[in-house]
């Protein structure tokens, strides 16, 4: 945690940490505890020697089988669907933020960390926070939810089928946000990914949080997809 973090955002990250050691899921980085006389305070956890899923996205992109990227974006949600039954909101979904196993098992981490940002420009507030895998109303209203972190699932997931690309890569944070903001856009996901994972996706970025899937039904359908013969699936 960053040393300028107040006293009142320690006694917050220490009491998460402290529920967050109950948790114990195979798509979820175990954490033992915080070293909480350290500053920064540091986080003890499961080490994954497999590194960051971005990482390796970007280092195999050549040799990615369809069946492996589907597996990831199923493990993700797996993981995900605990989190979301043990009321735990992630708030920054990201494959940097997913570690992998000896195994090459997707595992979730830093979950329920926040950012901070103490800048008094909004200019500069947008281009130090994730904006490119924040939901509307995270942008527009600063409000977190399970649903704010099933789109952002839906970012990771193109990164996954990206070969660990940024999403919206021609933009800067500034004219991401508008873009989603005032015109509503959305992104294709990339050539290749499956027609029924592009459509999953799309529900994931709907406007009315309302309307978009939880992770119990997002996990379910991604485990229905993967019983198909995966060269059977139709891609965009």
């Amino acid at each position: 945690m960053r040393d300028e973090a107040s006293r009142e955002s320690r006694l917050k990250f220490m009491k998460e940490a402290r529920l967050m050691r109950k948790f114990t899921h195979k798509h979820v980085v175990k954490i033992y505890g915080v070293a909480v006389h350290e500053n920064p305070l540091l986080i003890i956890m499961e080490f994954c020697p497999g590194g960051s899923l971005l990482a390796y996205l970007r280092k195999n992109k050549e040799n990615l089988s369809d069946e492996t990227r589907l597996r990831f974006t199923t493990e993700a949600a797996d993981g995900l669907f605990y989190l979301e039954r043990q009321k735990i909101v992630h708030r920054y979904i990201a494959a940097k933020n997913c570690l992998l196993t000896a195994k090459n098992e997707l595992k979730i981490s830093d979950f329920g960390m926040s950012f901070q940002c103490d800048s008094s420009s909004v200019e500069e507030k947008l281009e130090k926070v994730p904006i490119k895998w924040l939901a509307i109303e995270t942008i527009e209203k600063n409000v977190y939810s399970h649903k704010t972190d099933v789109w952002s699932f839906g970012i990771l997931c193109y990164e996954i089928y990206a070969d660990g690309g940024e999403p919206y890569p021609e933009w800067t944070n500034l004219q991401t946000r508008a873009k989603i903001v005032a015109d509503d856009y959305r992104m294709d996901m990339p050539k290749g990914t499956p027609k029924a994972v592009a459509t999953l996706v799309r529900m994931c970025w709907l406007k009315d949080p309302e309307e978009r899937p939880d992770f119990f039904a997002i996990f379910y359908r991604l485990k229905e997809i993967g019983r198909r013969e995966i060269s059977s699936l139709a891609k965009i």
